[in-house]
């Protein structure tokens, strides 16, 4: 009864939990007896367990070092063991170096030189050549003032003084000094010899050019501005106011140089102008000599001086301009305009077609109290070597130059002129002018009656040389060929129709037949057509202006 009460687990077990442990152990069931080890599982524990200890200290012995390499060794060995061998040809470049001695001379610089010790005075000179021609000398003085802070208020105390030196060129007064510029001058013009006999003199306007030449240089190296070059300044050689002896006629001469000017424009004889002309710098649309537009061709230049005065306009009224830019602005749109007016209404000589010097502004506020101060419109005669050209004074330039002529007289000098190549550098033209000939009012020019004016002043002085002739321009702008219509062709009267008479009869006797269209004649005789074509009739005098056209004389 009682095993039927024991717990499954105590039957699993062999013990139950209520029952006490036997007193003797043989009597436990043969599971509980503890097991016996053999020799080889004692020894398996005691090599494991050996190994174990070895392995524990042996990294911290003399000894780990020489088994570490040994077993690098081995491995290296098991590594190495298959080698496999190619045999490669591979060619090496030999590079011979050469060895170059090169010997390099070391400069030591020299010690700087040693510091002042106190202010010394002292006074320098220098000079230069500016890219202009003008010697400049300077002189430094200088000496002990008083502090810094003193002196920067004081004006004396850092100021330049500049000390002028000018030669003023003599002019040449008689024959032979003229014909050192020109040894064809007295041979061109064989009066020039009496009327340099007959009270010649250095004209006042020589003496004015150069004073008003220095004056220039002066005021703009004061202000450290951009002055005349040598070239410039020395443009003039002499200014000779003559007077014929016999014919009275008076005569400006003038040697000097050649400046090529190539302003002007007139619509109604060149309605298309070049580029580079009116591109050039400080060309100008309009010359002195000008005169009323004479026809409806609009003038080269209008469209672009419009587009000027709307760019201008354009600028002028954005928002956000300065009052300097806006006054900028302004001035443009004002001359934009007063030209665009001027191009509508006026004609003027065009530089590039007309014969023409430019005179100096030197001259304008005299012709009404000097009677040999010449004035726009005076015929001139332009004399460079064997050549003498007949011009007028069409132009006024800067009052400290002189010498300058239109491009088509640079052309005829020399014919590689342009606005910016002169035609001569040196001091070889002679100008004559003959003052109080200017005809008025102005109008296109009348090349055939230019040359044909300057030719009878030069006979007042004397005419032209032997072997001389004055030149004769060809005209730019020729005249449209007129077609001259045919005559108109004249007819017979009709023959009268045969009367048939009657037989025995004699025929009435032939009386004159009437002229045409008179009132005898009772019905209009047919005109036969003309042979050829009438030509169309020509556009009215107003429109085309022939170059060859006369200016009329007040």
């Amino acid at each position: 009864m009682a095993e039927k009460n024991t717990p499954k687990s105590a039957k699993r077990s062999g013990r139950g939990s209520d029952l006490p442990p036997p007193d003797d152990e043989q009597n436990l069931p043969e599971r509980w007896h503890p097991r016996r080890r053999g020799f080889w599982g004692t020894l398996t524990r005691f090599v494991f367990f050996t190994t174990l200890l070895l392995a524990l200290v042996l990294p911290f012995t003399p000894y780990a070092g020489k088994i570490k390499r040994s077993l690098i060794e081995i491995v290296e060995k098991a590594r190495s063991g298959k080698v496999v061998v190619r045999d490669v040809t591979k060619e090496v470049p030999v590079f011979k170096e050469k060895t170059v001695e090169k010997i390099v001379e070391v400069e030591v610089p020299a010690p700087p030189p040693p510091l002042p010790s106190k202010f010394i005075a002292r006074k320098e000179v220098d000079a230069a050549t500016l890219f202009n021609g003008l010697t400049i000398q300077t002189t430094l003085q200088t000496e002990e003032g008083k502090f810094a802070s003193i002196e920067r208020t004081d004006k004396d105390a850092y100021t330049v003084d500049f000390q002028l030196k000018i030669r003023i060129p003599k002019p040449n007064e008689s024959l032979d000094e003229l014909a050192r510029i020109n040894p064809e001058l007295p041979k061109a013009l064989p009066g020039l010899k009496s009327m340099l006999d007959n009270n010649a003199k250095v004209s006042g306007f020589y003496h004015k050019l150069y004073e008003r030449k220095a004056s220039m240089v002066q005021q703009n190296l004061t202000r450290l501005n951009k002055i005349l070059d040598r070239h410039n300044f020395f443009d003039c050689e002499t200014i000779l106011e003559l007077t014929h002896p016999v014919s009275k006629r008076n005569v400006l001469l003038i040697q000097s140089e050649m400046d090529v000017v190539a302003d002007g424009s007139d619509g109604d004889r060149m309605p298309v102008m070049s580029a580079d002309i009116y591109n050039s710098d400080y060309y100008q649309p309009f010359t002195t000599y000008e005169w009323a537009k004479r026809s409806s061709t609009t003038n080269p230049l209008l469209p672009r001086w419009q587009g000027r005065f709307e760019s201008a306009k354009a600028e002028y009224g954005k928002k956000g301009l300065s009052s300097a830019k806006k006054a900028e602005f302004k001035s443009e749109m004002d001359e934009a305009e007063r030209i665009v007016k001027a191009l509508k209404s006026r004609s003027s000589l065009i530089a590039e077609k007309d014969p023409f010097i430019v005179i100096s502004l030197l001259f304008r506020d005299y012709p009404k109290v000097h009677p040999h101060a010449p004035s726009i419109g005076d015929y001139a005669a332009i004399i460079h070597g064997n050549q003498i050209l007949p011009a007028i004074c069409g132009d006024y330039g800067p009052t400290m130059k002189m010498g300058e002529a239109s491009l088509m007289v640079a052309k005829k000098i020399n014919e590689k002129s342009t606005p910016y190549n002169r035609p001569e550098s040196d001091l070889k033209v002679t100008y004559l002018i003959f003052p109080g000939t200017a005809e008025r009012p102005f109008g296109p020019p009348d090349l055939q009656k230019w040359r044909e004016k300057v030719n009878a002043y030069l006979t007042d002085v004397g005419g032209v040389g032997d072997g001389y002739v004055l030149h004769t321009w060809e005209n730019p702008f020729p005249a449209p060929a007129t077609v001259t219509p045919p005559p108109p062709a004249t007819t017979l009267p009709a023959a009268p129709p045969l009367a048939t008479t009657p037989p025995g009869t004699t025929p009435p006797a032939a009386t004159s037949s009437p002229v045409p269209g008179s009132p005898a004649s009772s019905t209009p005789l047919p005109v036969s057509p003309p042979s050829s074509p009438v030509s169309a009739p020509l556009k009215p005098a107003e429109t085309v202006i022939p170059a060859t056209k006369s200016t009329p004389t007040s």
